[in-house]
């Protein structure tokens, strides 16, 4: 629990906030792609597409701020 209590402040921090913020644009760019690649080039992405992108950004947002959260944690040992 205490873990918890001194992660959360990090893991919402400004620095690793943006970090993540950059990593999860470039592979989510990249997820799209893959998973929807067929629908980009021929025009016909619905809404539903849309969302399942924009959701599929949120894993590596919370990959990467988790990686560097616990990185710190570890480093403040």
């Amino acid at each position: 629990m205490e873990t918890i209590k001194l992660g959360l402040p990090i893991f919402f921090s400004k620095t690793v906030a943006l970090r993540a913020f950059k990593v999860s644009i470039i592979v989510g760019i990249i997820l799209a792609f893959i998973n929807h690649g067929n629908l980009i080039f021929s025009g016909n992405i619905t809404m539903e597409c849309w969302v399942k992108m924009i959701v599929t950004c949120f894993v590596p947002y919370t990959v990467s701020s988790v990686t560097a959260t616990l990185n710190i944690l570890e480093n403040r040992k």
